[in-house]
């Protein structure tokens, strides 16, 4: 029982301290973080040093053995963690021409783990050609000749902030990262797996990233870059909230999440779309990512983003906003059952109304 405490102690011991030293990495610079990892070391290495000899030379070893060897365990993991991360963190500081924040970093860190290696070292020696522009917000890595459109991803994420703290619920939104392409095939390397067609623009939770690729259209329209980045910063802010409140976004249905992130882009840049009449599916097939996936593919007849509009947009004028935070915020109940509570009727009832709506407008 003894032996099971001492070891049990020993690892809870190694462990939090490699998390300490992991943190304290993550806030470290190139020069900073490599003299405090060699100031570590070299403790480690005199008190090492020190238990060694005193195991040598003294008399009752096997004593002493058993009493300093979690000690030295202890020891000995502190050194091997300082002098990984230490490298580590001089690499990847120095690889790049700015500085990263600690959230950005991390991410790195852990797709490092997760993911296959040869990624993250292309991913960062693709961001080193990158300028870089920070604030507190979020970080935005471009080629030169975008830098205006960086400024204005930027002040176009601060506005997206406030008019979501606005229409659904005051929240500070994590920081986000964001990455300007010019090149289509780069764009897509960069990307994880996915499904979807006639990519533009994706947001990645797990890196709490934006991947957008920027054409020569947005150059002649800014507002189409800017509802783009309207669009996938509220994927964002969604996710950040719900992770405020204990929940992710699993169980939101595929249509209701992708229709604010349209209704917002869009209001964003204050587009408001003609009803176009379009070949309707009930939104019950567009539930999950695969769902979305295949009724969005090239030769589809549904216009998934479009009629997701509508909807969301129909909710708004129903006078329903307060009713999307319930919905957001739903943790036990079938969300098409909620849907039905806080509306007083249900989806179907939904879709054909707000159908119906529509058409009688466009013949106004």
């Amino acid at each position: 029982m003894k032996k099971l405490i001492i070891l049990t102690k020993t690892f809870s011991l190694s462990f939090f301290s490699f998390i300490s030293i992991y943190g304290l990495f993550l806030l470290l610079g190139d020069i900073e973080g490599l003299f405090i990892g060699v100031f570590i070391l070299l403790v480690c290495f005199f008190t090492f040093s020190i238990r060694f000899i005193g195991l040598v030379i003294g008399r009752r070893k096997i004593l002493a053995m058993k009493r300093y060897q979690p000690n030295l365990i202890f020891i000995t993991v502190i050194a091997f963690s300082t002098a990984i991360l230490s490298v580590s963190n001089y690499t990847l500081e120095t690889s790049l021409k700015h500085s990263l924040s600690a959230r950005v970093k991390n991410h790195f860190y852990l797709e490092a783990v997760l993911v296959e290696k040869d990624r993250i070292f292309e991913r960062v020696s693709f961001l080193s050609t990158l300028e870089n522009m920070n604030v507190s917000s979020a970080s935005v890595f471009y080629e030169p000749q975008d830098k205006e459109l960086a400024g204005s991803a930027i002040r176009h994420i601060r506005k997206m902030q406030s008019y979501h703290n606005g229409w659904i619920d005051v929240h500070e939104a994590l920081p986000v990262t964001l990455i300007l392409y010019r090149n289509p095939l780069i764009f897509q390397q960069h990307l994880p797996h996915h499904s979807y067609e006639n990519l533009q623009a994706l947001y990645v939770p797990s890196q709490e990233t934006i991947h957008l690729l920027v054409t020569n259209e947005m150059d002649e329209n800014p507002d189409q870059f800017l509802e783009l980045v309207g669009h996938e910063y509220t994927h964002h802010w969604m996710i950040s909230y719900l992770l405020e409140n204990k929940l992710d976004n699993r169980h939101l249905p595929r249509w209701f999440e992708e229709g604010i992130a349209e209704y917002a882009g869009k209001q964003s840049v204050r587009e408001v779309p003609i009803f176009v009449p379009l070949n309707f599916i009930p939104f019950t097939r567009l539930h999950t990512v695969e769902d979305w996936a295949y009724e969005n593919r090239r030769k589809s007849s549904h216009r998934p983003y479009r009629q997701s509009y509508y909807a969301i947009d129909q909710l708004v004028k129903d006078g329903n906003e307060s009713k999307i935070k319930i919905l957001l915020l739903n943790k036990q109940k079938n969300f098409y059952r909620l849907f039905e509570e806080v509306t007083d009727e249900s989806l179907i009832e939904f879709e054909v109304r707000f159908l119906r709506e529509e058409f009688m407008n466009l013949k106004r």
